[in-house]
């Protein structure tokens, strides 16, 4: 066979397609098929229609857990964008040197989500932590916060511990999209008498959308989804305020025993992160 044969581009591609099917259609499929069965360890296996999203639909926890998981998703995507942003262009004015601080600024990223919680759980500690005790030496307060045990503080630090983790991960799109943009422009834009902000406003932030866009769709993407912080740091707690999509199915499969509403909490999980997964990449594809 020659290279331009396209038998022969069919042969090569075949071994990865196996893997495509064996690793990730056939796991959807039995997702899909799951989430419509009566499934469970105490029952015959059975079809039951859509009596597993009736029963999701109507148990006032899963709206709970819904309503905590898009929180805590808008929370660390905007912390994440905000921190990436500022970070990327720091490390864009930076020429002697650039290396080694782009390499120290990535140290996070290498820190499991679930280590991150640990790590941030001991910061915050209202006893032992030196969060507290920094804000009390420097007399912004005049007790230990009571993180742990208030469930929008909880929230906001496990938004925190999670953010931390994902800001070098974003720094390198928005850094990549920096760097993309001629220096022509920059110089164009000051001829015109542009300061720092408006150049920033109408020339950066216009031109690095694209790259921005891609960050943000995989940021929220993978943090709709994770429990590891939230699971290392609070376990859902207190009173279930960081009870997240994740933990009802989690209880779904673990507590009640039901594989079939498990199934069905994964499949809204999955289509509620399709739909604005979509939004992104139309705005992606538009830009292009």
């Amino acid at each position: 066979m020659r290279l331009s044969d396209s038998k022969y581009g069919v042969l090569l591609s075949t071994p990865g397609l196996v893997i495509i099917i064996a690793l990730i259609i056939f796991p959807v499929v039995t997702l899909f098929v799951t989430s419509f069965l009566r499934y469970t360890s105490f029952h015959p296996l059975s079809f039951t229609g859509l009596k597993n999203y009736i029963y999701i639909f109507n148990d006032r926890i899963f709206w709970l857990a819904l309503r905590k998981t898009v929180v805590y998703t808008v929370g660390v995507t905007i912390l994440t964008f905000a921190g990436g942003m500022v970070l990327a262009l720091a490390l864009s004015k930076i020429k002697r040197g650039a290396a080694v601080f782009r390499s120290l600024a990535m140290f996070s990223w290498a820190v499991p989500l679930v280590i991150s919680g640990f790590i941030w759980k001991w910061i915050f500690n209202p006893n032992v932590g030196v969060f507290s005790d920094l804000l009390m030496k420097i007399g912004l307060i005049s007790a230990p916060l009571p993180i742990f045990s208030d469930s929008n503080l909880a929230m906001l630090g496990c938004i925190v511990a999670d953010t931390w983790v994902r800001i070098p991960f974003m720094c390198i799109f928005i850094l990549a999209g920096i760097e993309s943009i001629s220096e022509e422009v920059y110089d164009a834009a000051k001829i015109d008498g542009a300061d720092a902000f408006s150049t920033f406003t109408h020339v950066t932030l216009p031109l690095i959308r694209g790259m921005a866009l891609t960050g943000l769709l995989i940021t929220s993407m993978f943090t709709f989804r994770t429990i590891d912080v939230i699971f290392s740091m609070t376990e859902g707690g207190p009173a279930r305020g960081t009870y997240v999509l994740g933990f009802y199915i989690v209880d779904q499969l673990w507590r009640r025993v039901n594989y079939g509403t498990a199934a069905a909490a994964g499949v809204i999980m999955f289509m509620l992160i399709a739909v604005f997964a979509g939004i992104y990449v139309y705005n992606i594809f538009k830009e292009e």
